[in-house]
C-alpha cells in the first residue's frame, strides 16, 4: 500500500514516525503510562490508537503467559511497522469510538496522545468504559497546550509564517485538548465520573533544529507537500522565534509536556 490511508499516512510516513519521533519523543512515556495504570503481569490490556506499537510493545515485555495485550488503530499504515515490530501482540485495524471489543473485556485500557485526533472523543471515552472490566483503569494522556510547550508553539508560528495557516493548523493538532480542564471535562462529558487528572513533565530531543522541523514535517501529515527550501525557511523563521536555538548547530532538548488523565471503574 502506497496511497495514504484511512488516517491520510502512507508506509513512509509511518516508518519516519517509529525512525524519528519515538527515539525523540515518544520512547519515554511507556513507563510512565505503565505507571499510571498500575498494570500487573497477568493484565488484559488494551491499547487504542497504537500507532507504531511503542507503549503496546513495552507492556508486552512486561506482562507474563497470563496476561495479554492487543493493539487497535485506524492507520493500516501503522499498524504494519507494529506488527513487524512486535509480532507477539494482537494489532487490529479498527475505529476508537466503534471499538470492536465484547463489553468488560480488559483490565486496563490506555491511550497514549491518541485523542486528539479525533472528532468525536468523548464517545471514543465511552468506549474505552465500555470494554473495561469492573476494577479495570483507564488512563489517556495528550500533550498540554501549546502555551505550555512553547518550543511547538513557536514551530507553529514560523510554519504559519512560511507555509500558511493549514500548514501551522495540522502542527497544532496535537495540543488541541490540553488545556487546562479540557481532558477532565471531555470524561464527564462522557459520562464518567472521579477522574485524577496530573501534569507530567516530558522531553523532545533532536540532533539539531534542521533536524527537529525536518521530522515534525517530513514525518508527519506534510510529508509530501514541503520542499528543501521551505523547509529551510521554516527551521530560519523558527530560529529568529526562539532566541535558545539561535546558535545552536548541534543537538537540542527541550520540555514537551502532558496531561495524563486515570480512571478506576468500580
Amino acid at each position: 500500500m502506497t496511497s495514504p490511508d484511512e488516517m491520510g499516512l502512507t508506509p513512509k510516513a509511518a516508518r519516519g514516525y517509529e525512525q524519528f519521533f519515538v527515539p525523540a519523543i515518544f520512547h519515554q512515556w511507556p513507563s510512565i503510562m505503565v505507571a499510571a495504570a498500575g498494570i500487573r503481569d497477568t493484565d488484559d490490556v488494551l491499547d487504542v490508537g497504537c500507532g507504531t506499537g511503542v507503549f503496546a510493545r513495552e507492556v508486552a515485555r512486561r506482562t507474563g503467559s497470563s496476561g495479554s495485550v492487543t493493539g487497535i488503530d485506524l492507520s493500516e499504515s501503522m499498524l504494519g511497522v507494529a506488527r513487524d515490530m512486535c509480532p507477539s501482540v494482537d494489532f487490529r485495524q479498527g475505529s476508537a469510538t466503534n471499538l470492536p471489543f465484547e463489553d468488560a473485556g480488559f483490565d486496563v485500557v490506555v491511550s497514549s496522545f491518541m485523542l486528539m485526533f479525533i472528532p468525536e472523543p468523548g464517545l471514543a471515552i465511552r468506549e474505552m468504559h465500555r470494554v473495561l472490566r469492573p476494577g479495570g483503569r483507564l488512563v489517556v494522556s495528550v500533550w498540554q497546550c501549546l502555551q505550555n510547550n512553547p518550543v511547538y508553539a513557536a514551530l507553529v508560528e514560523a510554519t504559519h509564517q512560511v507555509l500558511g495557516k493549514e500548514s501551522a493548523e495540522s502542527l497544532a493538532w496535537p495540543f488541541a485538548l490540553g488545556e487546562a480542564g479540557k481532558l477532565g471535562a471531555i470524561f464527564q462529558t462522557a459520562g464518567i465520573g472521579e477522574v485524577t487528572v496530573s501534569e507530567h513533565d516530558g522531553s523532545a530531543r533532536f540532533p539539531s533544529v534542521e533536524d527537529f522541523v525536518s521530522t515534525e514535517i517530513r514525518a508527519w501529515l506534510l510529508a509530501n507537500s514541503v520542499n528543501d527550501q521551505q523547509m529551510e525557511a521554516v527551521s530560519l523563521e523558527l530560529r529568529s522565534r526562539y532566541p535558545d536555538f539561535a546558535a545552536s548547530a548541534g543537538p537540542i532538548e527541550f520540555p514537551l509536556n502532558a496531561v495524563v488523565a486515570r480512571f478506576s471503574r468500580i
